[in-house]
């Protein structure tokens, strides 16, 4: 447009140039730059729940959506309809006709419940199952929670052609050659409406797609998001790829649109270095025995550290520090006590000796660097750990930090300072075997079924456990929503993050209940219609989204079967492993006289480097962490080469040359009193048949008349919504429908209170007084006036008028019409 500004410029005729300038305006004002796209306005949605009435919009069952009519009268089982387009009227069967809902029409939503399954405590908070089009979901949840929601994940159809979503209820498919046009319709529709949700300073949406509409997506969000950060994540799903003869496609993409006060945490994994589970980012500083091991490990070797250490054996606490024992003196252990004095006494009960003064034992006690282990009653002792000189140099230089005391036997509480425990920015590349779409994806879901699931591609438990934990790790009460919950991964990893850290996370899930193109195909040549029960029985929601939540929360599928397998939890656990012991009797040592036959030996191992091997080595031991095997060349310097592995806590491969096995068992047997075995760290599993301590309730979306709402007849109705509104915390209070409303409803376990009748003020107020807990008053009144009035005398957060803060939000809430 600048270059035509440019030219109009260079126009003589003033008149001319004036009539060109007007119409280069009317053009910048009308076109559209960037993304541009039909919006394919109306959407429609059937709605075979809601009763055919006058004036409300129908189609014909089976026929196309968009061939809509209204209806007149209805008079019997007929119903006398105009037809919106052309005016022809009609009368039809009312079995025959479906009411459908237009975008931007104003709904009156209910919530209609379905099932339920408690498996954790009264007061915890309740998950929620909404079935329903997620577009009118959306409008309830802008009354619910608009600008409550930490994060919002959705995984919508990607649009591949495949006729595995619908516009105007008919499947789009590759043919369509408005396809794109109708996805990005949809989409923008419904990020309009999710925007309002997030919480505006630190909410972020999530939203995964894959290369179909991966830039239309990224251009869509910059126009609805344009004050918000967006990066976009490269996530591997498939490492063996999918190829069409051209490119092997691994990956899929996930956009991150964080709010202006929205950052994240750095953590231990950042989701692209190579995963190794056991390096120090998972580990805390290790303990080492008092008890010398290997060469000069005896009493006559170092008498001076052969003292006892006094014990409360039943607090397991040390009590005192003895002095060294003369050498021709034996201890005295007659008529001590069993448990209340450690000598230090070998594995083969050999008097041996501590590996410091007594002196210094005492000062380490103070600073809380010495504690017990386990006690050996075939040797009537202790095991005695201590922080040893090397450790005690990184605590000063701040390596390692002393984090507080035990409050048992007052030692130190160690752990890697952030730098060394190797906490990450998480990358915007993410490459994790647990992220694989097929083996964390469909086996996952397959295992809570007891036959088939009808679900393709269902995501990676882990990657969507990943996704959210970066967000909400530090948020335990977060408020998650997905939209497009296909078959409930989302709650289901949510589960796993409340089960780490003990959290009260709360999901909200929202999917349709469509059958697949090929099952509506089936029914229909069976005689059945949507809205039918065999038809709405097979669809996703029912058939796969419900009984996912619901059997992995109780740990068995619908036959009673307890499901198998096991959940990665992210939690690392220590266990001891033993370190590695190698005899290479086929050797001969005699052989191993030159540096060339020394390295042809170290070449066979792979952590020690032959270029360090000269031809005068008796051995090999190295302190650069790198190099975690250690290798005796010749057998008779065994004492030496134990003396160097002193404090080489890294060395976990030992390497022996001696054609006699009694001198490997010997010189093993010294190397395991020194080093003792491995600490190592591994991810713990949950077993899934534990499921998890939560509970959740599933909704139909249904839609109210707004004149019964108003006239106070539909209260057991729009009841579960009071209990959405106030957090969904406790058991949901219930209302039979076809009972009167109670005068007063103050729940006990839940956090919200009810006056319908406007006359019993006073003894609401006398219901609620002693009730600290509640967060919402709902005060039913037609009064203005008479609302401020009484509101001002409750005290809670939140005060609403009923029930016209129900129909004025929905009578104003059209959407991004609004």
């Amino acid at each position: 447009m600048a270059a035509i500004d440019d030219l109009i410029a260079q126009v003589d005729d003033p008149a001319l140039r004036a009539r060109l300038k007007d119409e280069a305006d009317r053009l910048r004002r009308e076109q559209k730059f960037g993304l541009v796209f039909e919006e394919h306005l109306p959407e429609l949605t059937p709605v075979y729940t809601m009763p055919v009435q006058p004036g409300c919009l129908v189609a014909r069952r089976g026929a196309a959506l968009t061939d809509v009519w209204r209806v007149v009268q209805v008079t019997g089982d007929e119903a006398h309809c105009l037809h919106r387009a052309n005016g022809v009227h009609e009368t039809v069967a009312v079995a025959d006709l479906v009411v459908v809902l237009e975008f931007g029409d104003p709904i009156f939503p209910a919530l209609t419940p379905m099932d339920r399954v408690q498996n954790g405590p009264d007061d915890a908070p309740w998950h929620t199952l909404i079935e329903a089009d997620n577009y009118h979901a959306l409008q309830l949840l802008e009354y619910l929670y608009t600008g409550q929601v930490d994060c919002i994940y959705i995984d919508p159809p990607y649009n591949t052609g495949a006729r595995d979503w619908k516009y105007n209820n008919d499947y789009v498919d590759a043919n369509d050659r408005w396809r794109h046009s109708k996805w990005l319709a949809m989409m923008r529709r419904r990020l309009i409406l999710a925007k309002r949700l997030l919480n505006p300073s630190t909410g972020v949406l999530i939203v995964t797609i894959d290369e179909h509409e991966v830039h239309h997506l990224g251009m869509l969000l910059e126009q609805i998001y344009p004050e918000c950060v967006r990066q976009m994540v490269t996530i591997v799903i498939n490492q063996k790829g999918v190829s069409q003869g051209r490119l092997a496609r691994v990956e899929e993409y996930a956009f991150f649109v964080f709010m202006a006060d929205a950052y994240l945490s750095a953590h231990q994994d950042d989701l692209l270095s190579p995963d190794r589970p056991n390096t120090r980012r998972f580990l805390t500083p290790r303990w080492e025995w008092l008890l010398r091991g290997g060469s000069n490990s005896r009493r006559e070797d170092r008498p001076g550290l052969f003292y006892p250490i006094f014990v409360d054996p039943q607090r397991q606490l040390i009590t005192g520090v003895g002095e060294s024992l003369p050498l021709d003196e034996l201890p005295k252990q007659e008529g001590i006590e069993e448990g209340t004095v450690a000598w230090p006494i070998r594995k083969d009960g050999s008097f041996g000796n501590w590996r410091v003064q007594p002196s210094t034992l005492r000062e380490l006690i103070t600073l809380g660097y010495v504690k017990l282990g386990g006690f050996h009653h075939d040797r009537n002792t202790w095991t005695v750990l201590y922080v040893n000189k090397g450790t005690r140099s990184r605590i000063d230089n701040g390596e390692i930090r002393v984090i507080g005391r035990n409050e048992e036997n007052g030692s130190a509480i160690l752990e890697f300072a952030p730098d060394e425990a190797g906490l990450r920015n998480i990358k915007t590349v993410w490459h994790r075997g647990t992220h694989d779409s097929g083996i964390y994806g469909s086996s996952v879901l397959r295992s809570a079924f007891a036959g088939d699931v009808n679900f393709a591609f269902p995501k990676s438990l882990y990657a969507v456990r990943d996704a959210l934990g970066i967000l909400v790790r530090s948020n335990p009460d977060a408020l998650i929503v997905d939209f497009f919950a296909g078959s409930g991964t989302t709650l289901h990893a949510l589960q796993l993050l409340n089960e780490f850290d003990n959290g009260r996370r709360r999901c909200v899930l929202v999917t349709n209940n469509e059958v697949s193109d090929n099952d509506a195909r089936n029914l229909s040549s069976q005689g059945y219609h949507p809205g039918e029960e065999p038809w709405e029985r097979q669809g996703v929601c029912r058939s796969v989204t419900w009984p996912r939540s619901r059997n992995t929360i109780l740990g068995c599928r619908d036959d009673g079967v307890e499901l198998k397998g096991d959940y990665l939890t992210g939690r690392i656990a220590k266990r001891e492993k033993m370190r590695s012991y190698r005899h290479l009797g086929f050797i001969d040592p005699a052989s191993l006289t030159t540096a060339t036959r020394k390295r042809e030996v170290a070449a066979l191992i792979d952590a020690i480097p032959g270029s360090h091997i000269k031809a005068d080595d008796a051995f090999f031991v190295s302190d650069d962490e790198r190099h975690t095997a250690a290798l005796l060349f010749d057998d008779t310097q065994a004492g030496a080469f134990v003396d160097a592995l002193d404090g080489l806590t890294h060395i976990t491969h030992f390497y022996i040359v001696t054609p006699s096995s009694k001198r490997f068992r010997e010189i093993k047997a010294e190397i395991e009193d020194l080093v003792g075995p491995i600490e190592v760290q591994e991810e713990e599993k949950r077993p899934m048949a534990d499921g998890f301590p939560a509970n959740v309730e599933y909704f139909r979306l249904d839609f109210l008349d707004k004149d019964q709402v108003a006239l106070g007849r539909q209260f057991a109705a729009i009841l579960p919504l009071l209990w959405l509104r106030a957090g969904a915390l406790g058991p949901r209070p219930e209302v039979a429908a076809d009972a009167p409303p109670p005068a007063i409803l103050v729940p006990p376990h839940n956090p919200f209170a009810v006056l319908v009748e406007e006359r019993r003020f006073a003894d609401f107020l006398d219901a609620i007084r002693k009730r600290t807990d509640l967060t919402h008053i709902f005060l039913v009144t037609d009064s203005a006036d008479a609302f401020q009035e009484m509101a001002a005398q409750v005290n809670a957060p939140n005060v609403i008028q009923l029930y016209r803060d129900y129909l004025e939000n929905f009578m104003i809430n059209r959407g991004e019409q609004r």
